[in-house]
């Protein structure tokens, strides 16, 4: 399992096993991220899962509703979902068409999230590249920027969490998505434009997008790669008593949001 020693990210022979698990419900996700990080605590392997999400609307730590701007006929007309999570940031959207990456990665005792952070930002730029996309980092923003129509605009959204060890949630990478999704909210809690691939004129598959991703991350964490197509469920023993997952329900049916 990958560790953490004087603040640097320490290389580790075991590979990072990733899977791609297509169109997958939020709360299901979530549950599996709990269930997994809980093998990795056991000594599993590393993993990163991939995938999309049917529309939804998630509000970290630092995130308000107020940050939401759509009403919650105009949510539920766009077949959308709104949760509290456990995640760092503020609200973000996930959607069809959106690469989301989950690495549930053993960071040791004492990680240095910035330096995790930092790694998950230039492996996505380096996907980019790939793509012949010029991306970076904004100075005191998290996340990977473009130039769109010559300003700049987020095309990657990252929050993470580091539970006992242990990261989970991970970044959002806009390949197709419908960036009207972004307009009901106020991403990130501050405004700024978003991109996409397919707004760039990249014209990718998520999946496609994934596997570039997959392979950048684990260079950039010093790990090898290997694919799975399947992993097992999550089972309610791997998911702790106490565990938000279990709180969480859509704040949009319970009319929470205004």
């Amino acid at each position: 399992m990958n560790g953490a020693t004087n603040g640097s990210i320490v290389r580790d022979p075991a590979p990072i096993v990733a899977t791609w698990l297509g169109r997958t419900e939020y709360l299901d996700a979530w549950r599996l991220q709990e269930a997994v990080a809980s093998r990795v605590r056991a000594g599993g392997p590393d993993r990163l899962l991939l995938l999309e999400h049917d529309p939804v609307y998630t509000i970290g730590k630092r995130g308000s509703t107020e940050n939401l701007l759509a009403s919650p006929r105009e949510l539920r007309e766009a077949g959308a979902a709104v949760y509290r999570v456990d995640r760092g940031g503020d609200i973000t959207y996930h959607g069809p068409g959106q690469l989301v990456g989950y690495p549930l990665v053993g960071l040791g005792e004492a990680p240095d999230l910035v330096a995790y952070v930092r790694a998950i930002e230039q492996a996505l730029i380096a996907a980019l590249a790939s793509y012949g996309v010029i991306a970076r980092p904004e100075p005191g923003k998290t996340g990977v920027w473009v130039d769109l129509e010559g300003k700049p605009a987020k095309v990657a959204a990252i929050g993470v969490r580091i539970s006992r060890g242990v990261s989970s949630h991970g970044f959002a990478l806009n390949v197709s998505t419908d960036l009207a999704a972004f307009e009901r909210m106020i991403p990130c809690g501050f405004a700024h434009a978003v991109a996409s691939l397919a707004a760039l004129g990249v014209r990718a598959a998520p999946i496609e997008v994934g596997r570039r991703c997959a392979q950048a991350l684990a260079e950039r964490l010093g790990r090898a790669l290997m694919w799975t197509e399947v992993i097992d469920p999550a089972r309610e023993d791997e998911i702790a008593l106490n565990a938000p997952v279990r709180a969480a329900h859509d704040l949009i049916q319970d009319s929470a949001v205004r």
